[in-house]
């Protein structure tokens, strides 16, 4: 049987992916690379250098061993020569985190903004740091590939169909405005989504399946992961359960700033921290605060079974003082205990991170897609992605 050509340079830029999806975050050696592509050595170490001399790969120096021989080269992706940006745009905190090609962070930073603020003003408030997080990396904007986003409201096909917060702002054409401010592709996706997401990823449910994310600040909502990839609904609006006010989730932030010490009203950390030195008024509001989280956990659980629940957002420093009192609660309204409810291992990072996530899921699809039909395989560069979709999240 003979082989076409264009047979062939489909497998070689089908094994050019291969190997490059492969790299990881570990350098590799030619042999590791043949173990984990199944290719002969001699077809790993052609396809490694291939790979070297296009820029995504880069040798990382030598290892040495006992005995003779000439040591083993090591391979790394080229994670520097490029930049993703993951915002996280909520109605009272902006967070940009800069990273590399594998989602290194380079820097995060992160600003209060008014929730009243005009849509204009806001947008300006986030070009601004996403600047200043550029500029503490010590990189410029034209090294950015893509910008990953997360937004409360109900986002679909990179549009946000509906506000939950009653607010004018996010803009339904939110991602094309930044796009035209920042220079680079921008995708957008809900909130909660990208901290489900990045809590499988590199947080407390690292590699759990089944799991709910449970964002809790000023407003709660929920983003689901099921079998291992982001459950978004119909029409993007799965997990938005907050809604019910008969859930209690609107009602619950209000036990704790009711709370009065001195005549003042602490900050929900300060409240947290008051009950676990044994407050007994403290310990009342974190209980009843508890109890109002509890009851649609409870509902999220008894619908999909999860393996872990995860609280993130504004109260994810408060640990056991919340999660005591939270376990007891959920256990009573379900049939099976829960034990395992953590709270959120990325602190206001975890959408910022999700939004990488997010984009590097952008980045592998395309490469996918352009390996089927493109004569030649994509340069690492910002160019070559100046045209990406929004991926189906499929890693977490």
């Amino acid at each position: 049987m003979t082989t076409r050509s264009g047979d062939r340079s489909l497998l070689r830029r089908m094994n050019l992916l291969a190997t490059l999806r492969c790299a990881g975050e570990v350098p590799k050696t030619i042999a590791a690379f043949a173990a984990a592509t199944g290719l002969s050595r001699t077809a790993a170490e052609a396809v490694v250098l291939d790979l070297v001399e296009r820029g995504w790969l880069l040798e990382d120096g030598q290892e040495g061993h006992p005995g003779a021989g000439r040591p083993a080269r090591h391979y790394r992706v080229h994670a520097e020569c490029g930049l993703l940006l993951g915002l996280d745009i909520g109605p009272h905190n902006i967070v940009v985190t800069v990273t590399d090609l594998l989602g290194q962070p380079l820097a995060s930073v992160h600003r209060t903004v008014e929730p009243g603020a005009p849509a204009p003003e806001r947008l300006d408030v986030v070009i601004g740091v996403a600047e200043q997080a550029l500029a503490a990396a010590g990189k410029q904007s034209a090294d950015v590939w893509i910008a990953g986003v997360g937004t409360p409201g109900i986002v679909h096909r990179g549009r946000v169909e509906q506000v939950m917060t009653g607010a004018d702002f996010p803009d339904p054409d939110l991602a094309a405005q930044l796009r035209s401010r920042l220079g680079c592709p921008v995708l957008l996706e809900n909130d909660c989504n990208l901290a489900a997401v990045a809590e499988r990823w590199r947080g407390v449910a690292r590699d759990v399946d089944n799991m709910v994310f449970v964002l809790s600040g000023n407003r709660t909502s929920a983003g689901l992961l099921l079998d291992g990839k982001l459950y978004r609904g119909h029409s993007g609006g799965a997990g938005e359960i907050g809604a019910l006010s008969r859930l209690g989730w609107d009602e619950a932030p209000g036990h704790l700033a009711a709370l009065r010490v001195d005549g003042k009203t602490p900050r929900r950390e300060e409240v947290f921290a008051l009950a676990a030195q044994g407050d007994p008024k403290a310990v009342a509001a974190v209980d009843a605060f508890s109890q109002g989280l509890a009851f649609g956990i409870a509902a999220l659980a008894l619908a999909l079974d999860p393996e872990v629940v995860v609280i993130g957002g504004g109260i994810v420093r408060a640990g056991e003082t919340l999660l005591t009192p939270l376990r007891r609660y959920v256990n009573d309204y379900t049939y099976t205990r829960i034990s395992t409810i953590h709270v959120s291992s990325l602190g206001n990072q975890s959408v910022s991170l999700g939004a990488v996530r997010y984009a590097l899921d952008a980045i592998d699809a395309f490469l996918e897609r352009t390996v089927e039909v493109s004569a030649s395989f994509p340069a690492p560069e910002a160019a070559t992605f100046s045209d990406i979709d929004a991926p189906v999240l499929r890693r977490g």
